[in-house]
């Protein structure tokens, strides 16, 4: 058989969800380059592409129990697909940002007020985040600083994503409401 088959590929599927680390191996030499060439071609940097593709394999080991692969190369190949998507967002984000503050900050209008200000705000927001209740906080830091999914998040914490979306409804509520209420009592 070849590593294209698809009686091979499932073969090697129902030993990986027992937790054979010889056929995850052999998935990896099976896939990874194509993968990898793919990433490549997607992003243009060597080293993105071998994190993208390194992280696709490590994602499939640690989920490898609950997966509901029918297809593998699809499934690899579908996951390498959205991994660049979020690549590139985030790389659109990043510029967003970096263009937003050479304009809002360039070094001729930052001045001490300005820095004092926002040194002033990020500390109330992080009171705020520190007020809000545990798992609130923690579905929050995950969205919002670590730009995780509502879909990776709900996985991580073993919770819906419903009860995810509700979570950052919720602090994003309480977060305004607290930095308002600051301002008001100054």
């Amino acid at each position: 058989m070849t590593p294209f088959e698809p009686e091979y590929a499932a073969d090697l599927l129902n030993r990986l969800k027992l937790g054979d680390k010889q056929a995850y191996e052999r998935i990896y030499l099976t896939y990874s380059k194509e993968l990898l060439l793919a990433a490549y071609k997607k992003t243009g940097e060597r080293i993105i592409a071998e994190e993208l593709v390194q992280n696709i394999f490590i994602s499939l080991w640690e989920k490898r129990a609950e997966a509901k692969i029918s297809n593998l190369q699809a499934y690899l190949f579908g996951a390498l697909k959205l991994s660049v998507i979020n690549h590139i967002r985030n790389l659109v984000m990043e510029n967003k940002y970096v263009q937003y503050q050479s304009l809002t900050y360039t070094e001729d209008h930052q001045d001490t007020a300005n820095l004092v200000d926002f040194h002033d705000l990020s500390a109330i927001i992080e009171q705020g985040i520190n007020s809000l209740p545990e798992k609130t906080r923690e579905v929050f830091r995950l969205s919002r600083y670590q730009h995780q999914s509502t879909k990776d998040i709900s996985a991580g914490l073993n919770i819906s994503e419903k009860a995810v979306e509700y979570h950052i409804t919720q602090s994003i509520k309480r977060i305004k409401e607290y930095i308002k209420n600051f301002y008001i009592f100054l």
